[in-house]
């Protein structure tokens, strides 16, 4: 025990004689105090800082665990003479990190590890997503609280997959996605979002989804008659896609385009007889359902014309179930390799691989597609076919 006067006031240090092996038995209300008292990382606290954190209704806790840590030797007790008896004055922690890893909590140095680990994460999903780009350099460079930039991070690692499936949805589509629950993603974090990323184009819509289309249809609703020859494309909500509405005039065939400035191209010169419709990617259950009503009211062959891509084959054959599914016959078209193969192209990255790795044990490709997935696999590039649709 060291004794000390100073300011004219008598203080002395206590510190139990046997090393800190573990915590020893405490109540939970004992528990819950200690464990307000460790979400600080400072060595040293003065008493009256943690009995405000222990609480008004729980400083008799606070006097009994003080003297259980400091049998235990968690801790170095400084206190001063007052009032004719010794008082509490500050706590020295002997070891805050042993003591919080004993309470169950993490310790700044494995916080402090964790926090770089994620700092390089996020560092290689910009490199290996550069449309996330914005967002992770915002992660990187931003003040934060670190349970903050930790939501963001998980927000980006499923945004990932999300884009490389080229998934469309509603915002309440991505949160149940990313998180479980459609309400999971708070105001804040969509703000965020939305600052940094184009979401409408990563197929993160907010508002309701639309079928897109042009060419050789017509539909009727009650006294209403839309006729997609009389303009060059439209947009209606999916759900529409569904009685009352009724179709008074149907294609010879339909044709499913994935790119969107090549859907605008072709509804701009359509041939006759061919209803087109825009594919957005990896759509979502509305939009799936509303061309199944519409085989279901106007049966009609199908083409499907989808980016030569590993995700662009998988999207054909997702889009191909519909016809599949109506006993009707669909064939992929402007999607073989001497389509693009002299156009601008981009190198296969890991994702791409993996798919076609699985499309390689996929017994329902059609010829095409088996064609153009070896041709993918064979000079290791791929294509965005408004180069040449």
């Amino acid at each position: 025990m060291l004794m000390t006067v100073a300011n004219g006031k008598h203080r002395r240090t206590r510190q139990a004689t046997t090393p800190f092996i573990g915590l020893p038995p405490l109540s939970p209300a004992q528990r819950g105090v200690l464990l307000r008292w460790l979400k600080s990382d400072a060595q040293e606290r003065s008493w009256q800082v943690l009995l405000d954190a222990a609480g008004s209704e729980a400083l008799d806790t606070a006097d009994a665990l003080l003297q259980l840590l400091l049998g235990a030797g968690t801790l170095a007790l400084k206190e001063e003479f007052r009032h004719g008896h010794w008082q509490p004055w500050r706590v020295v922690w002997c070891d805050i990190h042993a003591l919080q890893r004993a309470a169950g909590l993490t310790a700044a140095p494995e916080r402090d590890a964790a926090h770089q680990d994620l700092l390089a994460s996020l560092a290689q999903l910009a490199q290996d997503h550069p449309a996330l780009a914005p967002a992770v350099q915002h992660c990187l460079v931003t003040p934060q609280p670190r349970s903050t930039l930790q939501a963001r991070a998980e927000l980006l690692q499923a945004l990932a997959p999300w884009c490389s499936e080229q998934r469309v949805g509603l915002r309440q589509d991505f949160a149940l996605a990313a998180r479980g629950h459609t309400k999971a993603v708070t105001a804040g974090e969509w703000a965020w979002l939305e600052t940094c990323l184009p979401l409408e184009t990563m197929g993160i819509a907010r508002f309701e989804p639309q079928l897109w289309l042009a060419g050789a249809l017509s539909l009727r609703r009650e006294d209403f008659l839309l006729d997609l020859r009389s303009m060059v494309f439209c947009g209606l909500p999916s759900k529409q896609f569904a009685a009352p509405l009724a179709v008074t005039a149907g294609p010879r065939a339909y044709w499913l385009i994935e790119n969107r400035a090549s859907f605008e191209r072709q509804a701009a010169q359509l041939e006759a007889g061919v209803c087109l419709i825009w594919l957005p990617g990896r759509p979502g259950a509305d939009w799936l359902t509303a061309v199944a009503w519409l085989l279901a009211q106007a049966p009609a062959p199908g083409r499907i014309s989808c980016d030569p891509d590993p995700a662009g084959i998988q999207i054909a054959l997702s889009a191909g179930q519909l016809w599949d599914q109506a006993g009707l016959p669909w064939q992929c078209t402007h999607m073989a390799p001497a389509n693009w193969e002299d156009s601008q192209t981009q190198a296969l990255n890991d994702y791409d691989r993996r798919v076609l790795a699985e499309l390689q044990l996929d017994p329902g490709l059609s010829p095409a597609l088996c064609e153009l997935r070896d041709h993918l696999l064979a000079s290791g590039r791929k294509a965005e076919q408004e180069g040449w649709l």
